[in-house]
């Protein structure tokens, strides 16, 4: 059972004397902590499951299981092994207190105590058991941050390397006259190359710069009112020269406007990336459908196209968000993988899921919903 965070911490006390418990009671919520007291050490470990404290007392002479026999049996659970366990007992014994703290206690104080020194101890443990929760939460985290910057040193020194090389590498040749600006293919062969390389670098570098935002977590997702039918239209616009180039069909199968709740800047990535991918796996003479449907209380949006499809196998990849899928296109295009990784996480954010369906040979349908709004005029 989960405690709620705005709970103060619980300190759990096992003392076979209800004198001793009381007393204890006493000490521990005049330093504003909840307590809990068990007297019967056959039912203290099932408790302690039950109500997972912060920290523990554990008297050591007790009938029927003692101490230290109950502190093993805590430590062999693997949801309790990090609760600090402090021995409050009348033993003295210098080998007692050694074997205390060698079976996993993390203190050791003899009775009568003096109750500033108790209070005192139980804070400085409980303190370290909150510092140690932070370390590991930071060092989580750097981990995670550390392999954002390796994945994305990896993409910029060599996807994103190779089509400015390409640029740069055309641009040397035109300079040099090893391509004459004459010919009468230079428009078509060369600067359409051009252009849709830098295309290509642009596109990589938005979703490098919004996939690194969105593992790093300063990502703002800010949800208002977003006209698919907008987005749709400016995305085709963006790549006409994209559908041009493979001579591709283009049908849109939408309503006039289809207003949802979501965020514009993640949405608007969606899209660019699902129309690229679909004029990437797209052969000469396809087409690519874009169909917005009024279902229920969502806008449905589906991108279909007559591309290559995949194989089982290569859906599965797609769909795994830790790797990084890709295949090159029908005209040998490039790909890092990253965009469906961003659109299913950008999806995700938006409250939806990205649904991929294919098929080997026939093509590919990525569709998705969002919930639908009335548009304002």
């Amino acid at each position: 059972m989960k405690k709620p965070n705005n709970l103060k911490p619980l300190v759990i006390a096992v003392d076979d004397e209800l004198t001793n418990l009381t007393l204890l009671s006493f000490i521990i919520k005049n330093i504003e902590l909840r307590f809990m007291g068990i007297q019967k050490s056959t039912e203290a470990l099932e408790l302690i499951l039950e109500q997972k404290p912060n920290l523990i007392l554990l008297d050591v002479g007790m009938p029927e299981i003692d101490g230290f026999e109950l502190c093993k049996l805590i430590k062999q659970e693997e949801e309790l092994k990090e609760i600090p366990i402090i021995f409050v007992t009348g033993n003295q014994r210098v080998e007692d207190k050694i074997k205390g703290l060698e079976i996993g206690g993390v203190d050791y104080v003899t009775k009568p105590f003096n109750k500033y020194e108790l209070r005192a101890r139980i804070l400085t443990h409980l303190e370290l058991v909150e510092a140690k929760a932070q370390i590991k939460d930071q060092a989580i985290q750097l981990a995670q941050d550390n392999e954002v910057l390796n994945r994305m040193f990896s993409i910029i020194g060599h996807d994103l390397r190779s089509p400015l090389s390409a640029i740069k590498m055309q641009l040397d040749f035109i300079i040099r006259g090893y391509i004459d600006i004459h010919e009468p293919d230079f428009m078509e062969k060369v600067i359409y190359n051009l252009s849709s390389t830098s295309d290509e670098a642009f596109n990589l570098l938005d979703n490098l710069l919004g996939w690194a935002k969105s593992e790093s977590g300063v990502l703002n997702i800010i949800k208002e009112e977003v006209d698919l039918v907008t987005i749709v239209k400016q995305t085709v616009r963006l790549q006409k020269m994209a559908f041009d180039n493979k001579d591709i069909e283009i049908e849109l199968d939408m309503p006039s406007k289809a207003c949802v709740f979501a965020d514009f800047n993640t949405i608007k990535t969606v899209f660019v990336n699902l129309v690229h991918n679909a004029i990437k796996f797209t052969p000469i003479e396809g087409k690519i459908t874009i169909k917005i449907s009024d279902v229920s209380d969502t806008w449905s949006v589906a991108i279909c196209d007559t591309g290559v499809g995949m194989t089982p196998e290569q859906l599965e990849k797609v769909k795994d968000e830790t790797i990084h899928f890709s295949e090159r296109g029908t005209e040998n295009e490039s790909g890092t993988g990253l965009g469906l990784i961003l659109c299913q996480d950008f999806i995700r954010k938006n409250g939806s899921k990205l649904i991929i369906e294919s098929t080997p040979g026939e093509g590919s349908t990525f569709s998705y919903a969002l919930p639908k709004i009335n548009c304002q005029e």
